[in-house]
């Protein structure tokens, strides 16, 4: 930890990022994660009397295997239970170019913007899709910063409702996503918002769509209806 505090920027802040001090917080608090010495509950049973001790856990995400696992399938439960209306759902996935990941890594507030850009696309095309301009879809956007060699790839889940709420309650269908007619309104999206946010330049930007294959990939996934409704259940708990 020491070493990491002293030279883990100067050798690492390149590739990886600055050091974010809340790091510290979640390895030491993982490393408590179920000490009994550090507290526990008492549980017993008003039948049998058996009882025994439970040990306070860290509630940390991602680094505690545990912990994280437990909040994610809790979520997932919340979502399917509370959240989700029983209309048909759509899957859908958002990343950026490598180019411009670089921006979000050494300032993680762009994550947010990042998320209302998906938010404005998908808004709009489900939206003028239902042709009611005052009905609203509903979207649970997550943040995943990692790819599959844990290197940093940001990237967006989304599940979507396919199709809008009107005001009434009644749910409008949506017709079949197609990517490419949201693709384009993404891109110009993102570099829009980096744009304001004093990222990049109109030069960036004129260079970027210059390029014969931009990677930016957008993704519409399965469809998840009334019949399937279980095959998104165990979705929202990986």
């Amino acid at each position: 930890m020491k070493f990491w505090r002293e030279c883990g920027d100067d050798r690492y802040q390149n590739t990886y990022g600055y050091w974010r001090t809340h790091i510290l917080d979640v390895i030491y608090d993982y490393l408590d994660c179920g000490n009994l010495h550090l507290g526990f509950a008492r549980v017993k049973c008003e039948d049998c009397n058996k009882e025994y001790l439970l040990p306070f856990s860290c509630k940390r995400r991602a680094f505690c295997p545990s912990c994280h696992q437990r909040r994610v399938v809790e979520f997932g439960e919340f979502l399917y239970t509370e959240v989700l209306k029983e209309v048909s759902h759509r899957q859908w996935g958002f990343s950026i170019p490598k180019r411009l990941r670089c921006y979000f890594m050494y300032d993680r507030k762009l994550l947010a913007k990042l998320s209302r850009c998906a938010w404005k696309v998908l808004c709009d095309y489900l939206k003028s899709s239902s042709g009611d301009k005052d009905s609203v879809p509903g979207v649970v956007i997550a943040v995943q910063t990692f790819g599959d060699f844990l290197n940093f790839n940001p990237h967006l889940h989304v599940i979507a409702t396919d199709g809008c709420f009107k005001g009434d309650g009644d749910f409008i269908k949506s017709v079949l996503p197609q990517g490419k007619d949201i693709e384009k309104v993404f891109q110009s999206e993102v570099l829009k918002m980096l744009k304001k946010e004093g990222k990049i330049n109109q030069f960036i930007i004129d260079n970027m769509l210059s390029w014969k294959i931009l990677d930016l990939m957008f993704i519409v996934g399965r469809q998840y209806t009334q019949r399937n409704r279980r095959v998104l259940k165990n979705l929202l708990n990986m």
